[in-house]
């Protein structure tokens, strides 16, 4: 018969709490799902409703990958604010660091992405106080919700076993 180990679940610091956003480096924002200890925290990217794992020191950096969607298709679309330009609308990136925006007269206007991301950030600051409240809390929440919700809690079980082996 095979034992299998109960991950004891910490206390989590302040900033890891249950619904805690944190922004990340090129996929958003990510909400704390549950916190389980430095190295396993679960998370779930607002915009795509992925969930993942990852150390709490990563997600503090913002180091948190989602790696069903590429950074690209979730800037196309979002429309910024310039000084310069005046209102822009992101029609695709062109690289890692190159960002190609359309003005109100369909002119081509390419950007560095760090610039783009702070027009990002401060078009966006009304917006994140109108976040949805019925947004999942804990992992049980996440998981009704979820038609796969045996297959997910199967996995996460067999990650937070085989954890420390």
């Amino acid at each position: 018969m095979q034992e299998r180990k109960i991950v004891k679940k910490m206390d989590a610091p302040l900033d890891m709490k249950n619904g805690a956003r944190f922004k990340t480096n090129k996929h958003g924002y990510v909400t704390v799902v549950e916190y389980y200890n430095c190295h396993t925290v679960i998370v779930t990217f607002e915009n795509t409703g992925n969930i993942r794992a990852i150390s709490a020191t990563k997600l503090r950096r913002g180091n948190v990958p989602d790696r069903s969607v590429p950074p690209e298709s979730i800037m196309v679309g979002i429309r910024v604010e310039s000084v310069k330009h005046g209102s822009l609308i992101i029609t695709k990136v062109e690289s890692e660091n190159i960002v190609v925006l359309a003005n109100e007269n369909n002119e081509e206007i390419r950007m560095l992405l760090p610039a783009v991301q702070s027009m990002i950030d401060k078009s966006g600051e009304t917006d994140l106080d109108n976040v949805e409240s019925d947004k999942p809390t804990s992992l049980k929440q996440l998981t009704k919700r979820n038609k796969k919700a045996k297959e997910v809690n199967r996995l996460f079980k067999k990650i937070l076993s085989d954890y420390g082996k």
